[in-house]
């Protein structure tokens, strides 16, 4: 294989009149050369490497392949970057590597792909290549005990995806009901992309089992994304009821992803005594509800609601600038909007929902359904943005019918408050943008961060530079958590995600212009920082940072803080050069 990539590199920096008459046409051969050198910076592969899934032939894939298999040029992250073209090519242009497609199962064992995100990676195009000779090592990541709920979900797919005689004997043995609740819904989910009547019967089994912390999400997701799922899950679920906690988690997530079903959620709604379509205010309620804001509303509370997991207001909306992009900012929205508004906007939010927030539908040929607002559409594909923030490409050729939503906001998220909440929210929105605590951010500090889910498996010891690079900087464990509109972190809310007493935090800067940059917390007690894997004892010495994207990570010990909050803002000294952003979003 090492002689046919040299061979192929070789032929790939020939001018094309030099490679014969027979040579497939390349049209991004000056750009394989470049990749060929050796003398791109590591940041400016990316661009390189997306090009090629883009635009580049069999051929040119074959040798993206290659240098993933074979070489050890390249870092594990620019390999990562290197199978995500590769993903793209065949996704969306149909196109594979011209030969050694069989090579991704040697990726796929534990420990060969040196880390997770490049396992992932290779599990993912072994299922889009249909590699069959992979099926032993997706059954075994599947089944093992030991793998991560991302590899095994991932294995899973790509199993299903060579088909029914490869991934059958998998899909029992794991919705099997002494298998644990996350692993039976990860088989169904699979189990749903083939066979929709056999899931739908297995999903309420397994639903009927739930036990009060189950997440029945992935579940839930299988059949939301089939044509026709929604529809045969609600009439399997008016059969077999689960339990009104199992209904109020199951509508929870079809608020949280925007999904508004409605046969499915009338039955779910019904389950867990939730009114999910309820009657738009009358002019007079909403002026009562006003007066009550004025009079009892408290914005702190509100804000306080707002920021709850179960609303998923902040997956869609922004707040200085850190939270969902797929709702309007919501930043300055007391300055510009009445409070008559903002009250009607939440009991009813398809009644003035700007154009660019119309969500869609799209039903695919292979009976996919997917839902998001439109971000892009070009003449081969249509790019839809859903509620988490992912985009998703899908080929126009793919595309069996298209239909046209309203709000991804549910109409039912009144019924999971009370009426004192209710006030609240109102009253912190009327507040936005407001002179003071909650007016719109003018300095450079970090409202958006990433959290370290279960901390508690790297104990109380202070890691080392290799295991914090390897196990912490490089994992796949950071989750979005996000500051207060004052730019406050509640640590509170941090810890919970960690589960630990030792919390590690990541935020990122963009930088333009290299030069010296100051970063300051509102205190040092028990934090110890790291800016880009390297430990920085001392925050009062500015950073001094090139240009591209830097990460500072703050390993928090609770029980050594004063206060319940984290700030820290980021400043330009005075004879500094640096230009930069704070890297806000989801």
């Amino acid at each position: 294989m090492r002689a046919f990539a040299l061979t192929l590199a070789f032929a790939l920096l020939l001018p094309m009149s030099l490679r014969g008459a027979d040579a497939p046409p390349s049209a991004v051969g000056s750009v394989l050369k470049l990749l060929q050198s050796g003398r791109v910076p590591e940041k400016n592969l990316g661009t390189i490497i997306k090009m090629i899934g883009e635009r580049g032939n069999e051929h040119d894939l074959a040798f993206l392949l290659d240098q993933v298999l074979t070489s050890d040029k390249f870092a594990p992250a620019v390999k990562v970057q290197m199978l995500e073209g590769l993903a793209t090519a065949a996704t969306t242009r149909k196109l594979q590597p011209a030969d050694h497609r069989d090579g991704i199962a040697t990726l796929l064992a534990p420990g060969k792909a040196q880390n997770s995100k490049l396992q992932l990676a290779a599990i993912r195009l072994a299922g889009l290549w249909k590699v069959t000779s992979a099926a032993g090592p997706l059954h075994d990541l599947a089944v093992a005990t030991d793998s991560s709920t991302a590899l095994r979900e991932a294995a899973l797919a790509s199993l299903t995806a060579l088909g029914p005689e490869f991934s059958k004997k998998t899909t029992v043995a794991l919705t099997a009901a002494d298998q644990p609740f996350a692993v039976r819904s990860l088989a169904v989910a699979a189990l749903a992309q083939q066979d929709l009547d056999a899931a739908v019967k297995l999903a309420t089994d397994v639903l009927l089992s739930a036990k009060e912390r189950d997440d029945p999400a992935r579940l839930m997701d299988a059949f939301l994304g089939r044509q026709g799922g929604p529809e045969k899950l609600a009439a399997a679920l008016e059969s077999r009821p689960p339990s009104t906690d199992t209904a109020k988690l199951c509508l929870r997530h079809m608020y949280a992803v925007g999904r508004s079903d409605a046969g499915l959620q009338a039955v779910l709604g019904k389950l867990a005594g939730i009114e999910t379509n309820p009657k738009p205010l009358s002019k007079d309620e909403a002026a009562a509800l006003m007066a009550e804001v004025e009079k009892h509303g408290d914005a702190g509370r509100g804000e306080q609601v707002f920021r709850r997991s179960d609303l998923s207001c902040m997956k869609c909306h922004a707040v200085s600038k850190a939270g969902g992009q797929v709702g309007p900012d919501l930043s300055g929205i007391g300055a510009s909007s009445p409070m008559e508004y903002l009250v009607h906007s939440v009991f009813d939010p398809d009644q003035a929902i700007k154009e660019a927030y119309i969500s869609k539908t799209v039903i695919t040929v292979d009976g996919q359904t997917f839902s998001g607002i439109v971000a892009d559409r070009s003449d081969s594909e249509l790019k839809l943005k859903n509620a988490d923030g992912r985009e998703i490409a899908i080929p126009l050729a793919d595309i069996d019918e298209e239909i046209e939503g309203k709000s991804l906001m549910p109409k039912g998220l009144p019924s999971l408050m009370t009426k004192g909440e209710i006030i609240d929210l109102v009253k912190f929105l009327s507040m936005l943008g407001r002179p003071g605590e909650y007016e719109v951010r003018s300095t450079a500090r970090m409202q958006r961060w990433r959290v370290f889910a279960k901390a508690d498996s790297l104990g109380a010891e202070i890691p080392d530079t290799n295991t914090f690079k390897v196990r912490i900087l490089d994992a796949d464990n950071w989750v979005p958590i996000y500051a207060t509109t004052s730019g406050k972190l509640p640590l509170a809310d941090a810890a919970r995600v960690s589960e630990s007493a030792f919390v590690y935090l990541k935020g990122e800067l963009d930088v333009v212009e290299a030069g010296p940059v100051e970063v300051a917390l509102d205190s040092a007690d028990g934090v110890l920082v790291w800016v880009d894997g390297n430990e920085h004892p001392d925050l009062s010495t500015p950073l001094e940072l090139t240009p591209g994207r830097h990460s500072i990570v703050l390993r928090v010990e609770t029980a050594k803080r004063a206060s319940p909050f984290l700030k820290l803002e980021v400043r330009k000294p005075a004879d500094s050069a640096a230009q930069f952003n704070v890297v806000d979003g989801q």
